[in-house]
Order: C-alpha cells, then sequence, then structure tokens
C-alpha cells in the first residue's frame, strides 16, 4: 500500500517568544567625512538644478539620485527618516555595484552592492539639506543617516536609455516614469515636453503599478538624449518584439500512431487557463477545450492558432511517450483565452499585456500558463510593466503561474538571462531540458537565471521541452497529427500539467503556493548550476509528487504568521525509529506584496527562520530556547558575503534545503519562523494582514519503513491525504 503525504502540519504549531539581539554597527565613515562629502556632492547637484530647464521639471521638481554605502544593505538603516525631514520623495530605487572610499571592516570586496535611491525635490528643499548638514544642525538620528549615504549626484540621460533601435526613422518607445494614480501633474508634464520634441503618447494604453508609469511613445529617432532629459523619466527602450517560442524553432510533421484518451468528465472545482494565440475551430478537442476571443481580436492568424493549440495540447495531454500510443489523460479542461490578434503577426506589448490584465482582475482561475512575453533578457535595475503588472495581480495567491522563461539560452552573456515575466516572484517560471533520460541537461537554448532579489533562484524548475537530439513530440489539434518541435513554450504548460494534477487527484484543499512548495521540494537539482535549472528537474507526473518513500513521511503545513511574531513550527520526528541517520527537507512558499519601483527591494514581506535541533542543548540554563543551527544554507544564493550578511536572504519567496543529521543528535526539532515587512525599502508602519505560508517537510528514517505510520499514529492533528488516480464524476 502506498503512503501519501500528510496535511494539516500547521495543527502542530504554536506562537513563541524570542528576544532578538545585535550588536553595534561599524560605520566606515565618521559624520564628518560623511557631512564634508555630502555638502560637496550637495552643491554640484544645485549647480546642475540652475541649468535645468523648467519644462523638463515637473512641478519645479527634479530628481536626483542617493548612493548608499554597501554596508547598510538592511531595511533599518533605509534613509526615509532623512527623505521626510526635509519634505522630499523617495520615488524609486535600484541596485548599482560601487566602489566605496572605505570599508568599515578590514575583509571586504572590491565593489559591494548597494541601494541606488531616485528623490525628487524642488531646489529649495535641497538648499534646506544642505543648510543643515554645513552648520551640523541635525539630530542624532540623522547623522547616522548621513553617514551611510556614499554619494549624491544628478542622473544623466544616458543613464535612462537601456537600448534603441535606430532601424527607422522613428522610434517606438517603453518609457517608464517616476509617476503613481496621484501624479497627474507628471503625466501632463511630460506630455507637453514629449509633444515639444514631436512625441506622441498613447495614454489610453498607459499602465500604472505602484509608483511607475508605462508608456508606449512614438518619436523621432536621434530625440531619446533629449527626451530622456525629462526629470521625472526612469528609462526608455525601444519596444521589445513578442516572443511566442521566438527564435524560430525547428517543426517537423511525424508519423506517429497515436489514440487520443475518451472524454471523462472531471470533478474539479479549479479552472485552468492559457493565454496565447488561441486554437480556433478547427479541431476536436471542444470537450476539454473552450477559447474565450476578447472583442478587440478579430482574426486568428495560422501560426498563431498552431502556437496556441499546441500549448494547450502540452498541458490537456503531455508530450507523445515512444512505444505508448495513447496519448496521457488530462487532469482538468481548459480555457484558452486568444491575446495574440493576427492583425499583427508580431503583436504589440501593451495591447496583449491588457488582455492578459483584465482577464486576471477576475480572479476566476487558480491555474495559468503564460508562453510568451517580451523578448528581452530581465534588467537588475528596472522591473518590466510585464513583472509589474501580473507580479500585482497574482500577489494576493489566488493564482499558480507557470511562465515559460524563454529561449534565448544560447545567446551570450547577459542576452541569454530569463525573460520577464518569469521574473516574477509570484510565478513558477519553467525553463527546458533536453531529455527524457536520465541524462538530460539544461536544454541549450533555455534561458539561465539568477532571477531578481527576492526570487533569486530562476528558473523555478526545468521538465523537458525537447531538444534537437530528442525532439518535443505533441499532439496537434490543427493537423490531427504528432509534430517533433521544442520549446519553453512546451515545457511551461508540461509543468502546469503536472501542478494542477496535483490538486485533481488529491482531495485536500491546496493553495497555490503549497502547490509550488510541493513541486520546488520534488526537483532534483543533482550537481547542475543553480542558474541553468534552478531548483532542479521536475517530476513529470503528480502522481510521484504525492507518494512518499517507504522510510519517509512528507508533511505540508498551510498556515499564518502575524507580522513581528515567532510561529514555532515543530518537525513530527516520531520517537521509537530505528535508524542511524535521519534526511530532512523543508520547502517554504509564501506570495508578496510587490514595489516595482523599488528592484532591489521587491517585496514587502520575508521570513526569518531559525533551526532549533535539539531541545536539551541550550547556551546557558538561564536560556529560553535551545540553541540554533545553520539549516538554510543561503550563501550559494548570493554573489557576495555581504549581501548574506544583510538581511536580502530572508526576502526571498522560495527557500529550499535539506541536511542529513545522526538520529541522536536531534531532539523534538523546530523552525521559529518570524515574519517581518518593508515597505518601499525602509520598515513597514502600517498593520498588515497575516502573511499565509506554505511549508513542506519530509522526514525519512533512513531504512525504517514504519516511519509514516509511527507520524500518523503520535500526531493526532495530522491525516493522509487521499488521494486517487483521477477524480472522475
Amino acid at each position: 500500500m502506498k503512503n501519501f503525504i500528510i496535511g494539516y502540519g500547521e495543527s502542530l504549531t504554536n506562537s513563541v517568544e524570542v528576544r532578538s539581539g545585535g550588536g553595534d554597527k561599524k560605520h566606515p565613515y565618521t559624520f564628518g567625512e560623511a557631512r564634508d562629502r555630502l555638502v560637496k556632492d550637495l552643491s554640484s547637484v544645485i549647480e546642475d538644478i540652475d541649468l535645468k530647464p523648467e519644462a523638463q521639471c515637473a512641478n519645479g521638481e527634479v530628481v536626483i539620485k542617493f548612493l548608499q554605502h554597501p554596508s547598510y544593505l538592511a531595511k533599518s538603516y533605509y534613509p526615509t527618516k532623512l527623505f521626510n525631514r526635509y519634505d522630499i520623495k523617495d520615488v524609486s530605487s535600484k541596485s548599482q555595484r560601487i566602489k566605496p572610499e572605505k570599508w568599515a571592516v578590514k575583509k571586504h570586496p572590491e565593489e559591494g552592492l548597494t541601494s541606488c535611491i531616485f528623490v525628487a525635490g524642488t531646489k529649495s528643499k535641497f538648499e534646506a539639506m544642505l543648510n543643515s548638514i554645513q552648520h551640523d544642525n541635525l539630530p542624532e538620528t540623522t547623522k547616522d543617516i548621513i553617514r551611510s549615504i556614499e554619494n549624491i549626484s544628478s542622473i544623466t540621460p544616458d543613464e535612462k536609455i537601456k537600448h534603441i533601435d535606430e532601424q527607422s526613422d522613428e522610434l517606438k518607445l517603453e518609457v517608464v516614469l517616476h509617476a503613481s494614480d496621484h501624479d497627474e501633474l507628471v503625466k501632463r508634464s511630460f506630455n507637453d515636453y514629449s509633444a515639444s520634441l514631436g512625441g506622441v503618447v498613447d495614454w489610453k494604453r498607459a499602465k500604472t503599478v505602484g509608483g511607475l508609469t508605462f508608456l508606449p511613445v512614438t518619436i523621432g529617432t536621434g530625440t531619446e538624449q533629449e527626451l530622456a532629459q525629462f526629470s521625472h523619466l526612469r528609462a526608455l527602450r525601444s519596444m521589445p518584439q513578442l516572443r511566442f517560442n521566438h527564435p524560430d524553432v525547428l517543426r517537423e510533421s511525424l508519423k506517429e500512431a497515436f489514440e487520443l484518451p475518451q472524454f471523462k468528465a472531471l470533478n474539479n472545482d479549479f479552472k485552468v487557463c492559457i493565454f496565447d494565440g488561441g486554437i480556433g475551430s478547427e479541431h476536436i478537442l471542444h470537450d476539454w477545450v473552450t477559447e474565450y476571443i476578447p472583442s478587440d481580436v478579430t482574426h486568428g492568424h495560422p501560426s498563431l492558432l498552431a502556437h496556441g493549440s499546441e500549448v494547450c495540447s502540452a498541458f490537456l495531454f503531455g508530450p507523445y511517450v515512444d512505444g505508448s500510443p495513447q496519448m496521457g489523460e488530462p487532469y482538468s479542461k481548459v480555457d484558452i483565452v486568444r491575446v495574440l490578434s493576427a492583425t499583427d503577426t508580431d503583436p504589440d506589448l501593451f495591447d496583449v499585456l491588457t488582455r492578459i490584465e483584465d482577464v486576471l482582475k477576475k480572479k476566476e482561475y487558480k491555474y495559468i500558463n503564460l508562453s510568451l512575453g517580451p523578448r528581452l533578457a530581465i534588467d537588475d535595475d528596472d522591473v518590466h510593466v510585464w513583472t509589474s503588472v501580473i507580479d500585482r495581480l497574482l500577489q494576493d495567491g489566488h493564482c499558480f503561474a507557470t511562465v515559460a522563461i524563454g529561449n534565448d539560452g544560447e545567446l551570450d552573456g547577459e542576452f541569454a538571462r530569463i525573460q520577464p515575466s518569469s521574473d516574477m516572484v509570484n510565478c513558477f517560471a519553467v525553463g527546458a531540458s533536453d531529455s527524457k533520460s536520465d541524462k538530460w541537461e539544461r536544454a541549450s537554448y533555455s534561458c539561465i537565471g539568477p532571477g531578481r532579489s527576492s526570487g533569486v533562484v530562476k528558473p523555478d524548475g526545468v521538465i523537458f521541452g525537447g531538444s534537437y537530439s530528442e525532439l518535443f513530440k505533441v499532439y496537434s489539434p490543427l493537423t490531427h497529427s504528432i509534430i517533433g518541435t521544442l520549446g519553453t513554450s512546451y515545457a511551461a504548460p508540461y509543468a502546469l500539467r503536472v501542478a494542477a494534477g496535483i490538486d485533481a487527484i488529491t482531495d485536500f484543499d491546496l493553495n497555490p503556493s503549497t502547490v509550488k512548495a510541493l513541486m520546488v521540494h520534488h526537483a532534483n537539482r543533482e550537481e547542475k548550476e543553480q542558474n541553468d535549472v534552478g531548483w532542479g528537474l521536475l517530476p513529470n507526473s503528480p502522481e510521484s509528487i504525492v507518494e512518499c518513500l517507504d522510510d519517509e513521511a512528507i508533511i505540508v503545513y498551510q498556515g499564518e504568521l502575524n507580522k513581528s511574531e515567532h510561529l514555532r513550527i515543530p518537525i513530527p520526528i516520531p520517537e521509537g525509529i530505528d535508524c542511524t541517520w535521519v534526511h530532512l527537507k523543508a520547502t517554504f512558499c509564501f506570495n508578496a506584496i510587490t514595489d516595482p519601483e523599488h528592484p532591489l527591494h521587491y517585496t514587502r514581506s520575508g521570513l526569518d527562520i531559525v533551526f532549533r535541533g535539539n531541545e536539551s542543548k541550550k547556551k546557558s540554563d538561564t536560556a529560553d530556547h535551545a540553541d540554533s543551527k545553520t539549516f538554510f544554507s543561503v550563501g550559494n544564493l548570493y554573489e557576495t558575503e555581504e549581501e548574506l550578511r544583510e538581511d536580502a536572504h530572508k526576502w526571498e519567496t522560495c527557500i529550499s534545503r535539506s541536511q542529513r543529521f545522526k538520529k541522536d543528535t536531534l531532539l523534538n526539532p523546530v523552525f521559529d519562523v518570524k515574519y517581518h515587512a518593508r515597505e518601499q525599502g525602509g520598515d513597514s508602519q502600517k498593520e498588515l494582514e497575516p502573511l499565509n505560508y506554505s511549508l513542506v517537510i519530509s522526514i525519512r528514517a533512513q531504512g525504517d519503513n514504519n516511519t509514516y505510520n509511527l507520524v500518523l499514529q503520535q500526531n493526532q492533528t495530522l491525516q493522509a491525504v487521499k488521494v486517487a488516480n483521477r477524480v472522475r464524476v
């Protein structure tokens, strides 16, 4: 008899009080050193402001940048109080590598990652700041903030221009403004300034997310430098192409004998949606597939319909398996929304995004797939409009979204990185492996990581997507034949098939973040590079995810965390197990509210996780809690020790690790977890809703096949999840 995953782990948890400690901060500069440098910097900035035309300064304000020293990455050092004191507005930030003048410690890198903060204010407000610093008219708390500032400077147009395609006389640009829904004056000022240069802003298709507004702008080639002089303009680039399995890949019609499974009604209480090129009416999948066509999409284009229908097929049936003529049985029905218009085979990014946004706002779907998006590598400095908009729509955790990471993995350097919107922290980014065999590798075309903090591990995983030596054989609904192809476009819906399948075969209310945790928990990275495969190769069936090994128990926790409170999560290693070694693996996942204007501080929610392995081991007789040990060794997530030493790792929305312990070193082990929050990089002052978390823990008592039963017998609130081969009406 098979053992299946165990639910209701959250019933074992309880709140505890854990006192936090910390030493004094070592500062690289004295206040005098910092004051002298900032006086010089601010004086230079004010001179620049005097030279700036009024038309470039919305509301008389200029945006300048404050660079913090790399030693001050943690949220507690964010200079919010300094900005508030002079009534200047922190409009956004980005990460930047710098070589500071001095370090506070002897052992340090040549360069360090730091926060570059964009601040808007009038000349008079910057003069007030300069006057206070010059005359030492500051409270001690403000002096400490001053010591954290490495540099203040103006922003040049070249810093804002990301990429320009100068092949035509007219530029189609994607422009990003420092402007929220409340900053109408900034938007009007930009419209007037753009018009003065001959530019046209398409306001109907503008997107505002948080403190950023994304705009399509048409303007003459050669005027981009002048346009970038507008002070509240954060970034501009030529409008990227849309990818739907670009670049053009091999498509080969194969003479394989096959059968589609017989349709059976599915008793699922969840809905699935694929956003793609549609499927049309010339197919025989009407029992399984329903197509929705937005009112502004007229006709289907053959290449778009082929792509959309095959993505649907990959979700429904998976790849064709040699020697097994019947295609895999679907785990659920699927809706496909035709978001690509036939009027243009290179559709406009803003139009397509709006169609996706309109559907997601209704929150009808628990599972979605995106095998399309902008064809450009992600940028650590700026969050793309697709990522910004869709991540916000997914941040409440109602939906599990698979996103193809792109097929440009064979390009050089940074150009091979994952593509928007697969860098979302609230999605499941899927890359492709090259084979279904045990000798798999990352498919050469599959884009690579890392992602951006707080989603450094990207892709989340890889699954078979085909290669030139082993094609992904997919059923084509339009030709009713098997097509050999390849691409992350097929890997993503294949992964979604597995994820939705977990839900379909279990009689258990699984949160989308729990499905993500289960997928990550069962990924197998072997010895491969994390940037290539993320957490590893994903299982190709939901059955393999919900089954435990003979000597293993897998427990699922779905609970809530209150801000700044510690939750104790027991790891229920049973008494009486007969083994020498205990293998523990834990995977935490949660959804996070995002601040797209602050890429370095992109998420507002984080977890501080402490592992206490043996309750009898304490530093002293008066200690309240057992000694802590390292469990989540996250050093390999980050490029430098300095990032790790600060709190960057605490903001990762998904983390997974395994460790092996001698059985006699463990006694009632626990995780103590604290939920902490920030907003726009600094401490959050708001009352926040509890954070929903998902945790999967596997306990393997090596060689003891009674482990599973002992866990259930000794923890009466836990229940084995019921699993069926298929849940049918």
